[in-house]
């Protein structure tokens, strides 16, 4: 096959959709950086033909943007780079701690745009780039027993809906990728995050919180090979971007019913929502 010239830089590729993104973009040509925390996961990805990096996209902003000079120095340029790292915090809302909180937000948000706007600089002297931003379908219309994590992932899609106009004028593109239920270890019992401060009550987050984690896992409709090889069909498509991609079979629907509903929502609401203007 011949090489893609362009560079991909992937956060989190320890497992799941990060892991097959980078499989995916090295089959269809393109170089690419695999990143994780524990570089040690990373040496199947390497075999493949990968360059792997160290990263903690908690880390400080200047440790980020040296890691950020390291990887551009492996190729001279990075093109794409997917915010992949993230983890899902189970709960809920009331029953999270400050902490718990401000952990989900600092590598599923704070963690993002850190990362991002280490690479920016780069991506504007270019005047070239793609940010793509791994968010969640539970980020639309909320997810009980998942709300600080809807609520980090739906930051997400709001910075990423910004980049694209923002960017813009540098010829950088940014895209947020909504997946569904993929087959991957995000919903496995040990691999999950709970709320410490269990409250009583509380069917409808509990519920749903045990069925994803005991009867879901393991189970998930969405194969990552498949989705993988759709964003990077998708994101290396030339041109303009769609500022949103829905991922999967339970995803698209989900997404369709829920704008359905609020555009029923606003106009019935229409007379009460218009006319506040001075006359």
């Amino acid at each position: 096959m011949t090489q893609n010239t362009s560079v991909f830089l992937i956060t989190g590729c320890s497992s799941g959709l990060g892991r097959e993104i980078v499989i995916a973009a090295l089959a269809s040509g393109f170089r690419v950086i695999a990143t994780a925390r524990k570089v040690d996961t990373l040496t199947g990805l390497e075999e493949k033909g990968a360059k792997v990096l160290p990263l903690d996209v908690t880390s400080t902003p200047e440790a980020l943007k040296e890691f950020a000079a390291k990887a551009i120095a492996i190729y001279g340029q990075i093109d794409y780079l997917v915010n992949n790292a993230g983890f899902a915090q189970g709960g809920a809302i009331e029953e999270h701690s400050p902490k718990e909180i401000t952990d989900q937000f600092n590598t599923n948000f704070f963690g993002l745009v850190n990362t991002t706007d280490a690479f920016l600089p780069h991506f504007r002297a270019r005047k070239a780039g793609t940010l793509v931003n791994i968010s969640s379908v539970a980020s639309i219309g909320g997810q009980p027993g998942a709300g600080i994590y809807a609520a980090s992932k739906a930051a997400v899609d709001a910075v990423s809906d910004t980049w694209a106009q923002e960017l813009a004028e540098y010829g950088i593109r940014s895209i947020s990728v909504q997946p569904g239920n993929f087959r991957t270890e995000v919903l496995n019992p040990t691999n999950g995050r709970f709320a410490s401060n269990v409250v009583d009550g509380y069917a409808l987050a509990h519920g749903v919180v045990s069925f994803l984690s005991m009867h879901l896992a393991g189970k998930e409709p969405g194969d990552p090979v498949k989705g993988a090889k759709n964003i990077i069909t998708v994101v290396t498509k030339e041109g303009q971007l769609p500022v949103r991609l829905a991922l999967g079979d339970d995803a698209h629907p989900k997404l369709e019913k829920f704008y359905h509903e609020r555009l029923g929502e606003l106009e019935a609401t229409r007379e009460l929502s218009t006319g506040t203007s001075f006359a």
